[in-house]
């Protein structure tokens, strides 16, 4: 079947429609190409490398030999997997040097020849005219069999002529995206995108054809390969063996090209962005190729079965979808290989003009001083060179395809201009790595290359009768050894001839001063040359910049150079000497559009009138260098050891030499300081910073260098904007030049500076310092005054506080010890209940006071008493307290005690460990033990439970005020979080080590290390046997004076089982009324805060006024501050504390008692 021309011409202008909106989309959006985007973008764009020949010749050569179309892949899969840094050299080089193409690339590395450029450029003229014309078979080939047209394409007219308006429309393209730039370094964004995207496309067309034939005319690979080998047509194919020799050649051949294509070389390394983006594109252009590889074999296997005979194997990926009746497949896989021809036309042919434009009209633009003409003439001029360049490469193709020969396979003509481009390969190596090669030697090498290869190569497919041409008829005729075709034999023949040329030729001749430089540029890491600032040439900066101006604008040159000069820690003066690095910014500007070579002339002519060349200069910087470099090390090596900063100029008024403290002294950047630095260039940069003092830093530039070029000696003090003060000292030296040396002697002016100061102004600053002191102390006096009286307020109310808590407790408390006392009429049961009401009372007393107690470690009034005691004592009051605890929760209480003394006060002791028992019988799940340890001098008391554990990280959190570890299930859950805050602040007062130590899941250990006490002996107990006491309060009579009713009940309850005779009264009117009755108190105990703001203090007052005696009393009250309870005993009153502790006020009624 066969569609209209009609239709294949739409699509194939839709799709270059869709090319040129993807061109104009990433020349318009170039700044905004995502970071991520732009590295698959450079990937894709490299499988340019992919041309017709791959699309349809690669199917062509499986068809006559199953394996000769594979090196075409594998050479530049093992290069780029294998040898990487050569890409990568070739990139970093070609950045330094602004290299535009390969052309220049080789130029510039020997020795910047003009003529080696054009030498290489007519080389890749030669090798990509025949590469042009292939792409432009394939596609007439895909239209003619798309139209029916089996035959080869022949020679038409006008629009009937597919070959020739294919030429016309990429040659438009590429005029379009391939020259809106004078800079070919400034990179061809739509361009490359639009590359980019026709290797997606062939790469999914060609794919598409052969997963239709695998998988839609076959059942799979294996299938296919069944039938092609028991196909009879294809017996003679299977015989045919590998022809290794051709095999080997042209996988080395195909590694030579990647590298020495221009189009290759032109998106490698001139389209390249970013160096790094290489690092994935090592891995996604051989990933691409072997998906380009997989369905080649199954397409040359399936056209020869299915295909009649005589249709030519180029023809298979659009012949088969064609006779399978798949037009739109057809179409698709026209399509593709239409973007491999393509892609491949447009971007050399933008490589091609480049080197026509730069490396060989310009220099005749040069000599004619065209290039004297403004920027936008000149910009219009070579942009206009450069269009009519692409314009006169594609007809120069469009020819080359008429004179091919029409029985040439796609292959043929690519292997044969592979074989042409790749005699650059010899110098390219030579550039990259071997210093000793030269520019005889590439010219020896590539002219003995080239004769070869078109001798054996393009004579026999022009047509002619070989007869004509010695050896050509037995080349092509006789059978080679080891079965080599004539073409692999003429790839290798010409190539041995250029190697051995180019060796033997660089070794015997003499490698130019010139292009030794270069190849320090090239080779190894001298990529950057190295910083030289000696006056090279007798030129000024401003004159640099109008050449600079004539060929990249003024604009952009004036940026340029205003950049360079502040990288460089200078002020852009246009009249200062350029030296050389002026001289090579300059280069490398105009690198990018005129070429290296081309630069080199422009810069030459620039300097003209001198009769110093190249080569001489080259030899005079090297020599100047090596005597800086002698007398740098001799300088360096005298003057290193001093601790002063010191520098050295020479007559010329350049830097010479210096020390590292002056460096350091004046925090240069490295690239500021080097030999031959003007030393008013670092005047200049001191100055600016404002370390030569105020004023105009061309003022200090110019007075500085007047005192050097006098030779007169002077010394000067600068203060530095950080405080340093330095001495500078200069003395001329014999023969011209000057050393200066630089001493810090800022300590020794500070104390200059302060002694004069205390001198002078001592009066003053002592009035000043009286009168901040005084202000202070007024600060700090109103500060103490509202943090005490917040303090006091706080005191006030927690005292408060407590009373009002206190006061049920104490009733409480009252009645236990009532009942205690009838301890023989109660039942077994009941004693203990009481017994346990006694202890829980005290417990809950002490908890009350823990607000109190955390108050009191706040302001640290907490004293602890501390006094030897048993443990055993502390033991059993905690065992009897938790025991019943224990049987209540279910948790196994062990106690292990000990019968030594410690010294420590027992109540804040007892907080401590009830503490930490009150948290492990909250956590608990089992046994609770605790147990003591003797560490020397010392006992360790602890309490281990198996509850959860601590995580390491809370192990102090638990120790905050309020801090609680509720990810637990607890049997407590309500609680303040103040138990162990208060037994760290205990610990602390008593200066006994607190520690915890915890294990997740299975428990933890709470400990405090105590003292063991001293041995002592044993006073006599002064202690009151109960019997007296009890005997000696019998008919005492006692006066109760409380507010609370509750309180009243319980001493009346109590003291009357002590024998006295007590009456109760809650103010001063009770009082008055029993008074009245003849009641004659011999003791009264009075609560301290009574009702209407009286005090017992002032009632007991009252009392003794009334009955004319100092009747003994006893105030009792919750509120425990210092200073009440100092106020109380200067009254002559004793004072007990709430809740009241029965033995206590016995044992202080006795004592009155007793008294009286």
């Amino acid at each position: 079947m066969s569609l209209s021309g009609g239709l294949i011409a739409l699509v194939a202008f839709a799709y270059m429609a869709l090319l040129f909106a993807i061109a104009f989309y990433g020349d318009r959006n170039r700044d905004q190409m995502s970071p991520r985007l732009r590295p698959w973008v450079y990937s894709l764009s490299l499988a340019v490398w992919c041309t017709s020949w791959t699309f349809f010749g690669a199917v062509g050569q499986a068809a006559e030999q199953l394996w000769s179309f594979l090196p075409i892949y594998l050479g530049p899969i093992l290069l780029m997997l294998l040898a990487p840094h050569v890409f990568q050299k070739m990139i970093m080089i070609s950045k330094q040097e602004n290299i535009t193409s390969i052309a220049d690339f080789i130029a510039a590395r020997y020795g910047k020849s003009q003529l080696l450029a054009i030498v290489v450029t007519l080389i890749c003229l030669v090798g990509v005219l025949p590469y042009i014309a292939l792409q432009l078979k394939g596609i007439v080939l895909g239209v003619n069999l798309l139209m029916g047209n089996r035959a080869e394409a022949v020679a038409g007219s006008g629009t009937q002529d597919t070959a020739l308006i294919v030429s016309v429309v990429l040659a438009l393209f590429t005029v379009l995206f391939g020259t809106r730039n004078l800079d070919v370094t400034e990179h061809h964004r739509g361009m490359v995108l639009a590359i980019a995207f026709e290797s997606l496309v062939k790469l999914l067309a060609f794919m598409a054809v052969g997963a239709f034939v695998t998988f839609g005319l076959y059942d799979g690979f294996g299938d296919l390969f069944n039938q092609a080998h028991a196909s009879a047509e294809l017996a003679s194919f299977w015989e045919v063996t590998v022809n290794w020799p051709a095999m080997v050649v042209q996988t080395g051949v195909a590694m030579m090209a990647i590298v020495c294509l221009p189009r290759q070389f032109h998106v490698t390394v001139v389209e390249n962005i970013e160096p790094k983006d290489f690092r994935m594109a090592r891995w996604v252009f051989p990933l691409y190729l072997v998906l380009a590889v997989v369905f080649v074999i199954p397409i040359a296997l399936a056209g020869q079965m299915l295909l009649p005979a005589g249709i030519s194997p180029d023809s298979f990926v659009i012949s088969l979808p064609l006779a399978e009746s798949h037009p739109a497949l057809a179409m698709l896989a026209f399509i593709g290989g239409a973007s491999a021809a393509t892609g491949m036309v447009i971007v050399a042919s933008v490589a091609l003009s480049t080197m026509v434009s730069n490396d060989m009209l310009l220099p005749w633009l040069l000599r004619r001083k065209e290039a004297e003409q403004p920027f936008e003439a000149f910009r219009h001029w070579m942009l206009s060179v450069r269009r009519i360049s692409i314009v006169t490469i594609l007809l120069l193709a469009y020819v080359s395809y008429r004179l091919l020969d029409a029985s040439a396979s796609l292959a043929t003509i690519g292997q044969i201009a592979f074989a042409a481009l790749t005699q650059l390969a010899p110098a390219m190596v030579g550039a990259l790595y071997w210093k000793q090669a030269n520019r005889r030697g590439v010219f020896a090498g590539l002219t003995a290359g080239a004769l070869i290869w078109g001798y054996t190569l393009i004579l026999p497919l022009l047509g002619w009768p070989l007869e004509m041409f010695p050896g050509l008829q037995w080349l092509y005729t006789t059978n080679l050894p080891f079965g080599t075709s004539a073409l692999t034999f003429g790839v290798t023949l010409s190539l041995l001839g250029n190697a051995t040329l180019f060796f033997w030729v660089s070794i015997l001749s003499q490698t130019r001063v010139a292009e030794h430089w270069q190849a320090s540029r090239f080779i190894g890491q001298e990529i950057h040359p190295a910083a030289s600032s000696r006056r090279l040439l007798a030129v000024q900066v401003e004159d640099l910049l109008q050449l600079a101006a004539r060929f990249v604008g003024a604009e952009r040159a004036r940026t340029s150079f205003y950049r360079f000069a502040r990288r460089h820690g200078q002020d852009f003066s246009p009249k200062q000497p350029a030296d050389g690095q002026w001289i090579a910014h300059t280069e490398r500007l105009l690198a990018g559009v005129l070429g290296a070579s081309s630069t080199r002339a422009v810069v030459k002519a620039a300097l003209e009138g001198r009769d110093m060349q190249v080569d001489d200069v080259v030899r005079i910087v090297g020599e100047a260098s090596e005597v800086l470099q002698f007398n740098r090390a001799l300088l360096q090596g005298a003057i290193e050891n001093i601790t002063q900063g010191i520098s050295v100029v020479d007559q010329s008024l350049r830097l010479v030499a210096w020390n590292h403290r002056y460096l350091e002294m004046f925090e240069y950047p490295e690239e500021l300081v080097y030999i031959g630095r003007p030393i008013a260039d670092v005047i200049r940069y001191n100055a600016e910073r404002g370390l030569c003092g105020p004023g105009n830093p061309d003022t200090h530039v110019a007075k500085r260098l007047y005192w050097m070029r006098q030779g007169r000696a002077h010394t000067s003090e600068r203060m530095f904007p950080n405080g340093r003060v330095v001495e500078l000292v200069g003395n001329p030296m014999p023969g011209g030049g000057f050393v200066m040396s630089f001493s810090d002697i800022t300590a020794y002016r500070e104390a200059e500076r302060a002694l004069k100061d205390a001198n002078e102004g001592l009066e003053q600053r002592v009035s000043e310092r009286t009168q901040e002191l005084s202000e202070l102390n007024q600060a700090l006096t109103a500060a103490k005054s509202t943090a005490e009286a917040a303090n006091q307020s706080k005191t006030r109310f927690l005292a408060a506080v407590s009373h009002d808590l206190m006061q049920p407790l104490n009733a409480a408390r009252l009645f236990s010890a009532a009942l205690s006392h009838q301890h023989d009429a109660l039942p077994r049961e009941a004693q203990d209940l009481v017994r346990h009401l006694d202890s829980s009372l005290r417990s809950a007393e002490d908890l009350i006071s823990d607000l109190l107690d955390i108050s009191r470690l706040e302001n640290g009034r907490i004293t602890p008493d501390r006094n030897p005691f048993p443990l055993a004592t502390l033991f059993d009051t905690l065992s009897t307290e938790f025991t019943v605890l224990a049987a209540e929760q279910g948790v196994d209480f062990k106690v292990h005690g000990s019968r030594l003394r410690v010294d420590s006060d027992i109540r804040l002791l007892r907080r401590v460990l009830q503490n930490f028992l009150t948290n492990a019988f909250r956590y608990a799940k089992g046994r609770v033990v605790l147990g003591v340890r003797r560490q020397g001098s010392s006992l360790r008391l602890e309490v281990w439970d198996r509850g959860p554990g601590i995580a390491r990280d809370k192990l102090r959190v638990i120790f905050e005020e309020f801090k609680r570890l509720d990810s637990h299930q607890t049997r407590a859950e309500k609680g303040l979080g103040l138990g162990l805050a208060i037994a760290d602040g205990f610990c602390q007062v008593l200066d006994h080590p607190l520690s915890v130590r915890s294990w997740l899941g299975k428990g933890s250990v709470f400990s405090v290390t105590v003292p063991i006490a001293a041995n002592v002996v044993k006073q006599p107990s002064h202690s009151i046997k109960v019997e007296p006491q009890q005997a000696a309060l019998t008919g005492v009579q006692v006066l109760c004076i409380d507010n609370e009713d509750s309180i009243l009940i319980g001493m009346r309850s109590l003291l009357s089982r002590w024998g006295c005779q007590v009456w109760t009264a809650s103010n001063r009117a009770e009082c008055e009324a029993l008074l009245k009755e003849d009641v004659r108190p011999q003791m009264v105990l009075v609560d301290y805060h009574l009702d209407h703001g009286e005090t017992g203090s002032e009632l007991m007052a009252w009392l003794r006024t009334r009955l004319g005696e100092p009747v003994p009393g006893v105030v009792i009250s919750a509120d425990g501050r210092p200073e009440l309870i100092a106020a109380v005993h200067a009254t002559g009153l004793d004072f007990l504390a709430k809740p009241v502790k029965p033995a206590a006020l016995r044992a202080l009624m006795s004592r009155h008692v007793q008294l009286h």
